[in-house]
């Protein structure tokens, strides 16, 4: 019997009764264990929404070695596939407590930073304009954009990584966003479009968008242009690097540079963001609060205070209230980043 189906999110396996074949080979006791791993894994994979080809994957068994160990009829060893299983669960339960351990960060809060950046948005998704977004890292774009799409109609958001630097490798993204399939790949840009002008005043976030190369920066810049989309460019200072070094090809550069509609790079109220970040995670105490403050003017700002601060309250065993400078000090030393 083949279990290897996927499944929807959070919907869970049928544990089916096992082969007799199966409880003829296999010790009952190796059985038992069988029906305690199985239980569990089906429970992990249901709260995560993993299908069984995933789920196999992760435990790092073959796929039809899991499917015949969840169906009840592998033919195998089962004491050594009960193995591999349980050293898996072990393992995910251990970073299910840690995880649980750390103190989750301050929810989204307005900040001048944020501000600025729905400012920003918000032009280019009326003027259907193209804004690059290059605040230092750290300030909360990605976070802010986010908050931005969670409110604004027809906002869709895309995260691009360095394998995905071409036009080829960024459209290709873009389609899988919008559920685009396209079998000539000629026709991927104009499907898209179809769809960010269909829907009106829509807005395409391009956030890490450092990673695009020049000719897909130039492809973002047509989305705006031929069908009335805007688009931000979110990322660090390498997105204008990319436009304004774009190669022996300075026609293109200007023709991308001309219709920036705003560059959100300057930061003025840095200071002030530290400071609201760190009263947000509820630690008053003043020696605290400068050690902190010091931190969060370094490169990376409020990324650097949160991390410093999960890391401490592992370690001592509180909460960030409770916290004192020695345990932001020895956090701050362990992670060793100031050479960086």
């Amino acid at each position: 019997m083949n279990m290897n189906v996927s499944t929807s999110a959070n919907a869970r396996w049928p544990e089916l009764e096992p082969s007799s074949k199966f409880l003829a080979k296999h010790p009952a006791d190796e059985v038992g264990a069988w029906r305690d791993l199985r239980s569990r894994v089906v429970d992990i994979a249901a709260k995560n929404g993993w299908t069984k080809t995933e789920t196999s994957k992760r435990i790092g068994m073959a796929d039809s070695s899991f499917s015949l160990w969840m169906s009840g009829t592998l033919d195998g060893i089962l004491e050594n596939a009960n193995a591999t299983v349980a050293r898996w669960l072990d393992a995910v339960e251990d970073a299910a407590d840690v995880a649980s351990s750390l103190p989750r960060s301050p929810d989204f809060f307005a900040t001048h930073a944020s501000a600025e950046i729905h400012k920003t948005l918000l032009l280019a998704q009326t003027i259907s304009g193209f804004v690059t977004i290059t605040l230092d890292a750290g300030r909360g774009k990605t976070i802010a954009c986010e908050a931005y799409r969670r409110v604004k109609p027809h906002v869709h958001m895309v995260t691009l990584h360095e394998k995905a630097t071409t036009v080829t490798g960024a459209m290709n993204m873009l389609a899988r966003q919008f559920g685009v399939r396209v079998f000539n790949q000629g026709e991927i840009v104009e499907t898209i479009g179809e769809r960010l002008k269909r829907s009106g005043n829509s807005l395409l976030i391009i956030d890490e968008a450092q990673h695009a190369d020049g000719r897909a920066v130039n492809q973002f810049r047509h989305f705006s242009d031929k069908y009335d989309c805007g688009v931000a460019l979110v990322g660090n200072a390498g997105i204008r690097r990319r436009i304004s070094q774009d190669g022996p090809n300075a026609a293109s550069r200007d023709q991308i540079v001309s219709r920036i509609d705003k560059n959100l790079k300057r930061d003025h109220g840095r200071e002030g963001d530290v400071r609201a970040f760190i009263e947000q995670w509820g630690i008053v105490d003043p020696s605290c609060n400068r050690f902190l403050f010091g931190i969060g003017m370094k490169g990376g700002a409020l990324r650097q205070i949160d991390r410093t601060i999960k890391i401490a309250c592992f370690a001592a065993g509180r909460p960030a209230s409770e916290l004192e400078k020695k345990h932001l000090e020895a956090a701050w030393r362990n992670r060793d980043v100031e050479d960086f």
